[in-house]
């Protein structure tokens, strides 16, 4: 079994070009110590797992599994304007930083880790890509406990970082750190669990015999559309994927926190994937 020991994160709308909100005065109070030259991908990732594991024993072998849908993309597109346009080689700060290991890194620093250490992306999955192999290794006792995080941040200006992501041009847009302290054997805990369906009907066989009065049923932005509504007309209060409130590639992990930290009656459930590649279902106990 499976349980969400500590959770917590930060979610902020960007809500124009004039700069993005200054991290300095909450990294200096919850960093071991200052980090100098450190972009904001990497500042994103320290305050949320600095958040997550306040007041919580980690062992030194915890395992930290960062995901990520856009990745450090800052970095990414400083490395390629001074590829491209400046025809200049890189700077050694912004092309190191265009990897988010280099973010893990720093957290494992931070919180006096030395486990393993992985950053694994994915467009509009990336919850399932990261949540898949931290749960596949606490259940096979590679580690005990695992430190998952979902990072994205915003490049100005908003009108080209939607534009990079299929976005309608009045989106709101919002930077996010999630994380999640997972631990194996903690009975007492919510137990967190993963499903594969193939079909969507089985996914909805199963949701029909576990649901429950006060449950949660929210559909990842990588949902198709139809199975939605399909969802939406079967399941009274499904959340789709949010068009209509702050948005980043990783908001179903906000859900997911939001919903570990609070102390709401009933089970979440995320469900994400499409008729191709068959469905994925997690499911946070009461």
């Amino acid at each position: 079994m499976i349980g969400i020991v500590a959770a917590n994160h930060y979610l902020q709308p960007i809500e124009s070009d004039a700069s993005l909100p200054s991290l300095e005065a909450d990294l200096r109070e919850l960093c071991r110590e200052p980090f100098r030259r450190i972009d904001r991908f990497i500042q994103l990732a320290l305050l949320g797992s600095a958040r997550c594991i306040a007041g919580q024993t980690l062992r030194p072998e915890c395992g930290i599994y960062l995901g990520s849908g856009l990745g450090p993309i800052g970095n990414n597109i400083v490395t390629q304007q001074q590829l491209i346009r400046d025809r200049e080689i890189p700077k050694p700060f912004n092309f190191i930083n265009t990897l988010g290991s280099s973010a893990g890194f720093y957290v494992a620093k931070n919180l006096g880790l030395s486990g393993q250490n992985l950053f694994i992306s994915r467009r509009r999955a990336s919850m399932e890509a990261v949540l898949n192999l931290a749960l596949a290794d606490l259940l096979r006792g590679v580690v005990e406990q695992a430190l998952v995080g979902l990072v994205e941040e915003v490049a100005l200006p908003l009108a080209v970082h939607r534009q990079r992501q299929d976005l309608p041009a009045t989106q709101v847009l919002a930077e996010g750190s999630h994380w999640l302290l997972l631990q194996s054997g903690q009975q007492t805990a919510r137990q967190l669990r993963l499903h594969r369906f193939d079909e969507l009907s089985t996914l909805e066989n199963f949701l029909f015999g576990s649901w429950m009065q006060g449950d949660c049923l929210c559909c990842a932005s990588g949902m198709e559309r139809s199975a939605e509504q399909r969802l939406q007309r079967q399941f009274p209060g499904c959340i789709v994927s949010a068009w209509d409130c702050a948005f980043h590639d990783s908001l179903d992990a906000a859900w997911l926190t939001e919903f570990a930290i609070g102390d709401r009656p009933g089970q979440l459930f995320v469900v994400n994937g499409n008729s191709m590649r068959g469905w994925v279902l997690f499911q946070l106990g009461a």
